[in-house]
């Protein structure tokens, strides 16, 4: 009988256990931040701090170990409480609750605490752990973390969430002679034995991907501005680099936050502020709080850079200040309106950077930064609404694109103009205040603005915000006049309200027509007898059809002083847009025609921004459009205009845009022999400034284009490479460089592994070597593999890794080959994840078209 009770007990409890374990697990979240949980945790869920301390070892090889103390108010204790944390369960140590061990379940990127150990009210939860490394980007002499936009769980246990806002208390414990920087001001600096001990002051609240510190052998200047002690973190060993920029670069902060405070009415909200320079970092900057990160080859910049170089760093240095309140003080609410924070930072950049270059045609940089950019997402197949679906946090990073960045300011400047400037501020205005350290929504600004405006502001948004794609328009004659009209869309009934100015010449008058496109009806634009010059100002968004008589007589007198309008740089640029989207789209341009169109432009051209935009499109019809035979073919011709160009230009900015597109399409023995002796120092063009990553490039031209010996080349340029993080790039390179085909395959099989592609800025450039069009036949074979790893690429690497993958992957193909590899991959794949299908599509664009006008 005692056998029996025993037995019996024996087998309640394995029943229990077993129900226990199935009630827990039924009770896990899935992997990630769904939206339920999302909404549950801001429910139930207020108040939080972390105390977080990390002990940094000298090695990049060692863990790093952590303890936090987690504080946060509990509104009710009817569920579990959950903490994400994705990592091995061998990083998870100890789970503790008033100082005792309580039990979890640890499992799909999760902490689960039952709510028996909980109260409702204050909590303080105690963890010890080794933090992941996945987003701590460490190298040997130096680290940063990079959080966004659900990464912080990757290294450490939290809430990883935009709406549960939080203070952090840091303490880093790092080798001696390391720096350390943060979102917080600095509170004590200690010395023990051979490490230092950082503490830094508690921050105000932020969301959990601006959290931020960086440590390591960094330099570093202290700079007062305008009252406001800045300090910048850098790496660049090249003195003189460092002492020509650095007063302008502290100038453009300090004019940035000026600026902001006065438009915002609000003073900067973070007291300290920060800025740390980081080598192959992955984005232009980054907006943590009181400690921005910036890739620093955009903020040190060579002397002889253009004039599109010092205005993009003005631009970021502005789009990253703008965020301390677009997307700090004020965070979206959930991911799924992060082109919020990124179209306000894009939008306030422009109106901050105008004044700075007065000889700027600001309309026309407005045009080309934006206008082409968002067309070639918004053509293809792949395009997506600014404002985007998300089910889940982990895939918030697909969210990221040219949409977001370029059109979305675009549709921002059409508002501004519906509604006034005026009227726009003083809506900003109320915005922030409304929601100052807390989160928003897209509709909560429209709100704050229909309350303001007669105007349906939700309904043009519903259009231009909520729905993807862009509008056609063509031209329609008759006898009397020629019109235009919105073309039948995707979406039945949709309106694409606009202003668009169009221009019309008969004999040797130009006309402009003002035209409200609020229906599908057509507008007349000229007499039937004109040449129209449709969106000639450049505002309007879309595709505007050309006639080829008009696009003719553009290219003929492109740039002519007896045509009063083509000295209109955004005229120019208007139509220049409006022609390349025609030629891509089929309408009857051929390539080799294209090509010459440009070639016969370039010379009359003198406005840098219009030359870049020309060489860009340039390149792009060499590589991908034209025919080898025809190439081969144009190629002295070529080369003989571009060196003949490079040399006259007086102006050093354009002189660099020429030599880079000299040395893009060098390949002649006459144009290699150029770049070999620009390389050793045998050639010297006047006012042709070569930097160290000028040589490293032509010493990559001339491994992979030359018949020399490249191991010669590539170990001479290591050897005269003095800066150390641009020595291992350059390393890491050299196997897809290699004129052995094993030894490529190789490279791209390494790749497979995510730890060689922590450095994700070098993993592209070595994909460009791999796919260089010279090299597509022997690459094709690297494309279904790639295709295959973008779903673990889109988990393990940064926001817009998946996109540059693809891009770098494709950007060399233009052969049918490629094409029936992506599109078979696609078939294969119906039930492919459609965040990701869209980037394929996208990087695939070009190649569609490049092939369908080949044939």
């Amino acid at each position: 009988m005692r056998c029996f009770i025993s037995s019996f007990i024996v087998v309640l409890i394995i029943l229990s256990v077993s129900f226990s374990c199935k009630k827990q697990s039924d009770q896990l979240p899935d992997k990630g931040v769904s939206f339920a949980l999302n909404e549950h945790r801001k429910k139930t869920i207020d108040s939080i701090h972390y105390a977080l301390e990390l002990d940094i070892p000298e090695s990049k090889k060692e863990a790093i170990k952590g303890k936090e103390l987690i504080s946060f108010l509990l509104k009710n204790t009817s569920e579990p409480v959950t903490l994400d944390f994705n990592a091995d369960s061998s990083n998870l140590i100890s789970v503790k609750v008033k100082g005792k061990d309580v039990a979890h379940t640890f499992a799909n990127e999760h902490i689960v605490i039952e709510p028996s150990d909980l109260e409702k009210g204050r909590n303080e939860v105690e963890i010890e752990f080794v933090a992941g490394d996945m987003s701590l980007n460490r190298s040997e002499e130096y680290l940063y973390t990079l959080f966004v936009p659900d990464r912080a769980s990757t290294c450490f246990p939290l809430f990883d969430q935009p709406n549960l806002k939080a203070t952090y208390s840091l303490t880093l414990k790092t080798p001696a002679s390391w720096e350390a920087v943060a979102n917080g001001l600095l509170k004590d600096k200690k010395s023990d034995r051979s490490k230092s001990i950082y503490q830094f002051e508690k921050t105000k609240p932020i969301s959990s991907y601006l959290f931020a510190f960086s440590a390591g052998k960094f330099f570093k200047t202290v700079r007062t501005i305008k009252g406001r002690e800045m300090t910048m973190y850098y790496r660049e060993t090249d003195t003189t680099k460092v002492n020509r920029n650095a007063d302008e670069v502290f100038r453009l902060h300090g004019q940035s936050l000026a600026w902001l405070e006065d438009y915002t009415d609000i003073k900067y909200p973070f007291g300290k502020f920060d800025f740390v320079l980081i080598p192959s970092f992955q984005y232009g900057g980054m907006e943590h709080p009181g400690a921005i990160f910036y890739n620093e080859s955009g903020l040190f910049l060579d002397e002889n850079a253009s004039v599109n170089k010092k205005m993009a760093r003005a631009s970021v240095i502005a789009h990253e200040s703008a965020h301390m309140w677009f997307g700090d003080l004020v965070t979206m609410d959930w991911f799924n309106d992060v082109w919020l924070k990124e179209v306000f930072a894009n939008f306030m950049a422009a109106k901050i950077v105008h004044p700075s270059f007065p000889e700027i045609n600001h309309d026309l940089r407005f045009l080309l930064a934006h206008y082409p950019s968002a067309y070639e997402v918004d053509r293809s197949a792949g395009t997506n609404p600014i404002l985007q679906e998300l089910g889940n946090l982990k895939n918030a990073g697909t969210l990221y694109g040219a949409i977001i960045y370029q059109k979305a300011p675009i549709v921002m400047r059409q508002l501004e103009r519906k509604i006034g400037e005026k009227m726009m501020q003083e809506s900003l205005q109320e915005y922030l205040k409304t929601y100052s350290f807390g989160n928003a929504r897209w509709d909560d600004l429209i709100g704050i603005i229909d309350k303001k405006t007669p105007l349906n502001i939700a309904e043009w948004s519903n259009v231009w915000v909520k729905t993807s794609g862009m509008p056609e328009y063509e031209l329609i004659s008759d006898n009397k006049a020629v019109s235009v009209k919105q073309l039948t869309d995707s979406i039945s009934g949709r309106i694409w309200q606009q202003s668009v100015n169009s221009k019309w010449k008969v004999g040797d008058a130009y006309r402009e027509s003002s035209l409200n496109l609020v229906n599908d009806k057509s507008l007349v634009i000229g007499d039937a007898k004109s040449m129209v010059f449709p969106n000639s100002s450049g505002i309007g968004y879309g595709y505007f059809k050309m006639d080829s008589e008009s696009r003719n007589y553009f290219a003929k007198n492109y740039s002519a002083e007896s045509d009063p309008d083509m000295t209109d740089p955004v005229f120019r640029g208007a139509i220049l847009v409006n022609i390349w989207e025609g030629f891509l789209r089929g309408d009857g341009q051929a390539p080799q025609t294209m090509v010459s169109n440009i070639l016969g432009m370039l010379p009359k051209e003198e406005n840098p921004l219009l030359v870049d935009y020309l060489l860009g499109n340039l390149q792009t019809l060499w590589w991908s459009f034209l025919p080898d035979v025809t190439r081969q073919a144009m190629q002295v011709q070529m080369e003989t205009q571009l060196w003949e160009l490079l040399n006259a230009t007086k102006d050093k900015g354009i002189k660099t845009s020429y030599f880079k597109a000299f040395k893009n399409v060098a390949l002649s023995d006459d144009g290699l022999q150029k770049l070999e002796s620009l390389w050793n120092g045998k050639l010297n063009v006047k006012d042709l400034v070569l930097s160290e990553d000028d040589k490293i490039s032509l010493a990559c031209e001339i491994t992979l284009k030359g018949q020399n010996d490249p191991k010669q080349v590539l170990e001479t340029q290591l050897n005269n490479t003095k800066n150390p993080d641009r020595k291992q790039k350059l390393a890491f390179a050299i196997p897809a460089l290699s004129k052995n085909e094993a030894e490529r395959d190789a490279f791209f099989e390494s790749l497979k592994k995510p730890e060689n592609r922590e450095k994700e800025a070098w993993v592209l450039e070595g994909l460009s070597y791999l796919h260089h069009p010279l090299r597509q036949k022997s690459a094709v074979k690297y494309l279904r593999p790639s295709l295959e790893m973008l779903q673990e690429i889109q988990l393990t690497g940064d926001i817009f890794f998946p996109t540059r993958w693809m891009h770098n992957t494709f950007a060399g193909h233009s052969g049918i080959e490629a094409k029936k590899i992506a599109d078979a991959f696609l078939t294969a794949n119906p039930n492919y994840p459609f965040y990701l299908k869209n980037k394929v599509l996208q990087a695939i664009d070009m190649l569609d078209r490049a092939v369908k006008l080949k044939r």
